[in-house]
C-alpha cells in the first residue's frame, strides 16, 4: 500500500512539473538554417489537421522539412485523438498555450475549486501526454529534417503561431511578453 501511495505521488509530481516552464530558456527563434516559409505552413496544416481530429491528415513534405516521419505523424494521430480533451481544458480557462508551444496547466485557486483531485489527476495526465506529443513533434522534424539543433527554436516558434491562430474565441495564451492573454 505505501509502494502505491508513493507511485502515485510520484506520477501526480511528475504531472505536476510539466506545467512549470523554464523563464530562463526562452530562446530567440534561429530561422537562418531552415525554409521558415515552408515550417508556417507545415505547422499550420498539421495543426488544423488536429484540431479536425484528422488521426491520418496528408501533409506533404516540403522544401527539406519532412513531415512524414512514423515518430511525427504518430505524435500527430495522439494530439488528433486527443484534441477535444484539450479543447474543453482550454475552454474552461484552465489550460493556455505557452510561448514554448506547450500547453501550461493554471494552478490557481479558481481551478481547484472548480475541479476535484480525480480531475485535476486527469487534466494534467491529458496535459503532460499533449506535451510529449508536441515535443515528439518538433524534435521528430528536426531529426527527421537534418536540421541543426538551433532551429528547433524556430519549430516551436512556428507551432506555437499556428495553435494562437486554430484557438477558438475566448482561450487563454501566453502572448509575446509572457502575459495571459485571451483569443478574440
Amino acid at each position: 500500500m505505501k509502494y502505491a501511495a508513493l507511485l502515485m505521488i510520484l506520477i501526480v509530481g511528475a504531472a505536476g512539473c510539466v506545467s512549470l516552464t523554464n523563464p530562463f530558456v526562452h530562446l530567440k527563434p534561429d530561422y537562418t538554417a531552415l525554409p521558415a516559409d515552408a515550417l508556417r505552413q507545415v505547422a499550420t496544416e498539421i495543426e488544423k489537421a488536429v484540431q479536425k481530429g484528422e488521426r491520418e491528415p496528408k501533409i506533404a513534405d516540403r522544401e527539406g522539412i519532412v513531415v512524414n516521419d512514423p515518430a511525427v505523424m504518430q505524435a500527430i494521430r495522439m494530439r488528433a485523438a486527443r484534441t477535444t480533451l484539450v479543447n474543453e481544458l482550454l475552454d474552461a480557462g484552465h489550460v493556455i498555450e505557452a510561448r514554448n508551444g506547450t500547453v501550461t496547466i493554471v494552478r490557481n485557486k479558481d481551478y481547484k475549486k472548480a475541479t476535484t483531485g480525480k480531475q485535476r489527476d486527469r487534466n494534467a495526465l491529458v496535459v503532460m501526454n499533449e506535451n510529449n506529443d508536441r515535443w515528439t513533434l518538433y524534435e521528430g522534424i528536426l531529426k527527421a529534417s537534418h536540421f541543426q539543433r538551433r532551429s528547433l527554436s524556430a519549430i516551436q516558434a512556428s507551432f506555437y503561431e499556428a495553435h494562437v491562430a486554430s484557438m477558438a474565441p475566448g482561450q487563454k495564451y501566453e502572448d509575446a511578453n509572457g502575459q495571459t492573454v485571451v483569443k478574440k
